[in-house]
């Protein structure tokens, strides 16, 4: 079956569900693998809704992501 043609846009991929537990619980993982060492999954989760809420979730994974670690450098 072709995909529909009339579905333009950013892939869902390119965002977070932050309804979606396995989908939240992934990005926790992926900044916990870009993370200064000793980052705990704790940490974690808290910079990344904390750059949620900073960031709308709707302008992406990667800059969400980004800021979440900036944040978890600092």
């Amino acid at each position: 079956m072709a995909d529909d043609k009339k579905k333009r846009g950013r892939p869902d991929s390119y965002l977070i569900s932050f309804k979606e537990k396995w989908e939240f619980y992934y990005a926790v993982k992926q900044l916990q693998n870009k993370a200064p060492e000793g980052t705990t999954k704790q940490d974690a989760k808290e910079a990344l809704t904390a750059a949620a809420k900073k960031i709308s979730p709707s302008e992406g994974r990667k800059k969400i992501l980004r800021e979440a670690l900036r944040r978890l450098r600092h």
